[in-house]
């Protein structure tokens, strides 16, 4: 009993110093929490957040102020070409661009045109590069990422803008959401969600009869319908004369495109910009030195080849890209003749074929030309097959007879007098395609039984 009490006596005292040593703990004063600064001193975790922010025990936040002692928002901001202004919470505004397309005096045009400028942005609430473009006329404020960018004045040489910013600063988590066109936006606003993705194809497609109507210098006016002057030979004073009637503003090579018709014909839109499909010349299928997205193609023969002709080059072709060329039919194709069926290989100029004329009438006429044209290994043909039984394997760009390619033919269509069951890419694997011209008013002829008309 007597060895119990010393160990009876020691337990009391430590429990003892343990309240004593709790009750002067709750009595120490806690330190008062009203901004960044204090939460942070305290030792209280902060948050890898932009802005930075900290949070104290009882579930208060606060968000670390940040002023890089830049531009106040609201003030009237002057820019030259390639100029930047700094905002107070860190955007970056730069002049990278002037477009003066207003009507010179004196000239009739069909839109006044305008001053328009593009502006650079980066830094603040936005994490990737953004461009945005205002106009004396078409944009005159342009809200993007809680900023708006309001024209003020404009000349040809100075921009000035006044720049406001919605709400206060929000710390957001520095999550990213991929854009369709590659880029990444994070969230930001005064709800944390993500920024909306940048506008592909910012400027609207339009009307147009020269180059300057268009929005800016990334267009340019195709002509849909137009009128002009061709000279002889012989009249060496006169001078060709060509005019636009109707035109249509479209991306050049290089721009920010959605879909292939925003794009200058012969230029489609892969990855949102416009390229062109068929780039430089290139030594062989082994050649890796064509850009990303491009592979080293054996490109078009001539229309017409001779059997000594080198085989056609190689050319940098988009992936997936089908080259509209040669337009012509598959070897052994048989061509109805008043002497019988006679493959289109076999044809010489001068030769009897069954053509038709305008008002449907089945006549005789001659080869006037003929074509032998060398294709590239990869070459695709249309397999079409009718549901009458006609089949024929025919080029995509070859024309038909009713204004149309074969490859825009689709199944279930019809086709000189049938229903189209199949037409099908298959790829070809002779050396050349060949094609023919009927006298007559048409030129038309009959391939396989399918009447067809003539490339050349």
């Amino acid at each position: 009993m007597k060895k119990t009490l010393p160990i009876i006596y020691i337990i009391l005292l430590i429990v003892a110093f343990g309240v004593v040593w709790k009750l002067s703990k709750n009595e120490l004063p806690q330190p008062v929490i009203t901004n960044f600064e204090e939460c942070a001193k305290a030792g209280y975790p902060i948050l890898e957040t932009y802005p930075e922010q900290c949070r104290t025990p009882d579930g208060r936040s606060f968000v670390k102020s940040i002023n890089s002692g830049g531009t106040e928002f609201g003030s009237l901001v002057a820019l030259r070409l390639n100029e930047q202004k700094r905002f107070i919470d860190g955007l970056a505004v730069t002049l990278v661009e002037i477009n003066d397309s207003r009507c010179m005096s004196g000239v009739v045009c069909i839109w006044a045109g305008e001053l328009s400028f593009q502006l650079r942005l980066l830094g603040g609430n936005i994490t990737q590069d953004t461009e945005i473009r205002l106009g004396t006329i078409t944009a005159k404020s342009v809200t993007r990422y809680d900023y708006t960018f309001t024209l003020q004045e404009a000349t040809e040489n100075t921009l000035t803008i006044t720049v406001t910013k919605a709400g206060g600063q929000v710390a957001c988590t520095q999550e990213a959401k991929l854009c369709p066109d590659g880029s990444a936006v994070g969230r930001t606003g005064p709800n944390c969600e993500f920024a909306s993705c940048p506008t592909v194809n910012p400027n609207p497609v339009v009307g147009c009869t020269k180059n300057s109507d268009c929005p800016s210098t990334q267009y340019i006016c195709q002509e849909i319908q137009g009128t002009g002057t061709a000279c002889p030979s012989t009249d060496p004073s006169c001078v060709p004369t060509h005019t636009i009637i109707k035109g249509e503003c479209k991306l050049k090579n290089g721009n920010r495109c959605s879909v292939d018709s925003d794009c200058a014909s012969g230029n489609l839109c892969n990855k949102n910009i416009c390229v062109s499909p068929v780039g430089r010349q290139c030594s062989g299928p082994s050649d890796t030195s064509c850009p990303e997205d491009f592979s080293c193609i054996q490109g078009c023969g001539p229309p017409v080849a001779l059997q000594d002709d080198p085989p056609p080059p190689y050319y940098c072709q988009l992936k997936g890209y089908i080259r509209p060329c040669p337009i012509c039919l598959a070897k052994h194709t048989l061509i109805e003749t008043p002497l019988g069926a006679v493959a289109v290989e076999d044809l010489q100029i001068g030769a009897p074929v069954w053509t038709v004329t305008a008002s449907g009438l089945r006549v005789t006429g001659t080869v006037e030309k003929n074509s032998k044209t060398a294709v590239p290994l990869d070459h695709k043909m249309v397999q079409l097959v009718l549901k009458d039984g006609r089949t024929l394997l025919v080029s995509p760009g070859h024309p038909t007879i009713d204004g149309l390619t074969a490859g825009e033919l689709t199944v279930g269509g019809i086709y000189d007098g049938s229903q189209i069951s199949s037409a099908e890419r298959v790829s070809y694997d002779e050396g050349y395609t060949y094609d023919l011209l009927s006298s007559g008013e048409t030129g038309f002829y009959w391939a396989n039984g399918i009447l067809l008309d003539s490339t050349l």
